[in-house]
């Protein structure tokens, strides 16, 4: 357990080691989407990932920008378990966001400036999470021990 770092410093760590999240949108109907994307996370907790315009969450989020995020440590023991919720907005970046958001995510996955990952990540559309609040969940500290944040 970290206990000797702040809840803060706790989430920031667990952002730069987790590399799945899953993304929860809704279609044009209401009905809710949930898909699965590898991100990277910058100081401010805020997450980038790289999709294709034409995917369902892509579409569902230019629609409705307001999403859930949700991201836990894969643990099989009820007492290891430990994550975030988040709910927020996401946007799809230009100009020069999409260099920096670029610089963010290949240095958690450097993978992705060789081919054949160079020329498909040209071809991609690169989105930024900005989340408004979250709750921290640490069943290390105590069954059901959690944390919420505005921000």
């Amino acid at each position: 357990m970290t206990t000797d770092l702040s809840i803060d410093q706790q989430i920031a760590t667990f952002l730069a080691v987790c590399r799945t999240a899953s993304l929860a949108t809704v279609d044009a109907d209401g009905s809710p989407f949930a898909a699965n994307i590898q991100f990277a996370a910058d100081d401010a907790w805020r997450l980038y990932w790289v999709s294709a315009e034409a995917s369902a969450h892509s579409r569902n989020l230019l629609a409705e920008p307001q999403v859930a995020v949700a991201i836990y440590a894969h643990q099989d023991e009820p007492e290891q378990i430990h994550g975030l919720q988040m709910r927020g907005r996401a946007e799809v970046l230009d100009g020069g966001k999409v260099a920096d958001a670029f610089k963010l995510y290949a240095s958690k996955y450097p993978f992705v400036t060789g081919p054949p990952y160079d020329q498909a990540m040209k071809m991609q559309f690169f989105y930024r999470f900005t989340p408004s609040w979250l709750r921290w969940i640490d069943n290390r500290r105590g069954f059901g021990w959690k944390i919420e944040k505005t921000l």
